[in-house]
């Protein structure tokens, strides 16, 4: 699998070809991203295209806050994670201030049509834009006649939708055993270090 940083400055210096993207932060890779994924694997085998994902290197709440981001998966076990799933190309977007400021439109004109995408796949709940302020109707609205958008609905378990911070919540009270069952795979504890 090859990963690739992208930002405003080098988008346009990218090598592409058509893809389907899946789209998302997909911290953890649990198992509504891998839903999510599947999905846009299932539809790049049917168009004979690539699979690609963009994620970002960073939280968005890391932008503006000092405060520090409780992740369950760093980059490099993400992009384990995406390969173990067949992705082919892991777009890794700079998520910057000038990034933060990109219009919806500037969004899906710099960097999805730049990367070619056909068909772009994300969660019910994916925003993106300024202020992470338009969701997946602006999407389907700003890509139509450009790139179809496919929307993968909640996968829940016990009555609950599968999160990123349903797993976290589930870590902190050492409940490690159900936080496992929800991201499919082994949980891993990125914790520092501290000498004595």
């Amino acid at each position: 699998m090859a990963v690739v940083m992208i930002d405003l400055t080098n988008i346009h210096q990218i090598a592409t070809q058509p893809c389907v993207l899946a789209l998302g932060f997909f911290d953890g890779v649990h198992r509504g991203h891998q839903h999510v994924i599947q999905t846009a694997r299932q539809m790049a085998q049917q168009r004979h295209l690539p699979l690609a994902v963009m994620t970002f290197d960073r939280h968005a709440s890391t932008l503006f806050s000092d405060r520090p981001f409780d992740y369950l998966t760093t980059l490099d076990q993400k992009a384990t994670l995406m390969a173990e799933l067949g992705v082919q190309t892991l777009y890794v977007a700079r998520f910057t201030r000038e990034f933060a400021a990109l219009t919806p439109q500037a969004f899906v004109d710099q960097f999805l049509l730049t990367l070619q995408v056909q068909v772009v796949v994300c969660g019910f709940d994916y925003t993106f834009g300024q202020f992470g302020a338009a969701g997946v109707e602006t999407l389907e609205t700003l890509g139509q006649g450009h790139v179809e958008t496919r929307v993968v609905a909640a996968l829940q378990a016990d009555h609950e939708k599968i999160s990123s911070t349903r797993i976290r919540q589930l870590r902190q009270a050492g409940r490690f055993e159900k936080a496992e069952r929800l991201l499919g795979h082994p949980l891993t504890l990125n914790q520092q270090i501290v000498a004595g």
